[in-house]
């Protein structure tokens, strides 16, 4: 009896079957890889700028008003973990240099994990003591000498305790920095995460200029990026996490016209 020997289509269905069950296999035991950190910005285009200018500045400068612009910066985790982020930085400012910078909010702030200045307690203990013996010896009848060994002594004894108390300042750290660039016509701010504040959610950050008492609106760049440690292979590196950089329009309050001509400058 001779045996069948297999078709052709078997040998290539075994062979088909036998490739695919060994594509899939490592497919279904490797582990999910850890998503990198990724965050996105929010802000919007145009923003309604405020009237502040005070009475003594008009006065010593006729020509001129102080406006202030709300940057109301939106920041939301999208993948990884929101503790790999360190700092976050925004920079507005005015690439014509028409505007000048009055003012800024916030300032640099210093917080610290302690919520009170460190309290150091050393206690030192001392004794004290005193003692002396006096020894020798004497004939005895017989001719055998003895051996006494008379003492005098005296002792004092006693314990000092000796407490101090030292009150130190608590380590504190920048959470918020902030100041001027681009010869004061901009500013840059610097936002890390502290026990009390967090990187994700919305920050205002406030900018005041000085314009032309005639100034309308105008147009400005704001730029952030985020940065903080990010895992490549085995080693952990300083990297950018997100950046967003574009211009943005600003007008006068109440000036109906004006904010239309800046929503349509960020049309374009």
């Amino acid at each position: 009896m001779r045996l069948l020997a297999p078709s052709a289509f078997a040998l290539r269905s075994g062979a088909a079957l036998l490739s695919l069950a060994v594509s899939l296999s490592p497919l279904s035991a490797a582990p999910a890889a850890a998503a990198d950190t990724g965050l996105a910005f929010d802000f919007g285009r145009t923003i309604e700028c405020r009237d502040v200018t005070p009475t003594e500045f008009v006065e010593r400068y006729p020509d001129e008003r102080i406006v202030e612009a709300t940057l109301r910066l939106s920041v939301y985790l999208t993948s990884g973990a929101i503790s790999d982020v360190e700092t976050i930085r925004v920079e507005i400012g005015d690439v014509d240099r028409r505007l000048r910078v009055h003012g800024f909010a916030p300032r640099t702030r210093l917080e610290s994990e302690f919520a009170e200045a460190i309290e150091t307690v050393t206690t030192v203990e001392k004794s004290h003591s005193f003692e002396v013996s006096l020894g020798g010896e004497i004939p005895c009848i017989g001719g055998t000498p003895a051996h006494v060994t008379p003492s005098i002594g005296g002792g004092k004894g006693g314990k000092e305790v000796v407490t101090e108390k030292q009150k130190r300042v608590a380590p504190q750290q920048a959470v918020v920095a902030s100041g001027t660039t681009n010869e004061e016509h901009g500013v840059f701010f610097v936002l890390r995460p502290s026990p009390t504040t967090s990187l994700e959610g919305v920050h205002e950050l406030k900018v005041q200029f000085v314009v032309p008492v005639t100034w309308r609106g105008d147009a400005i760049r704001v730029a952030v990026q985020a940065a903080g440690n990010q895992k490549v292979l085995w080693m952990t590196q300083q990297k950018v996490l997100a950046e967003k950089s574009t211009a943005v329009a600003l007008y006068l309050e109440g000036d109906f016209a004006a904010r239309r001509a800046a929503e349509r400058l960020v049309r374009h």
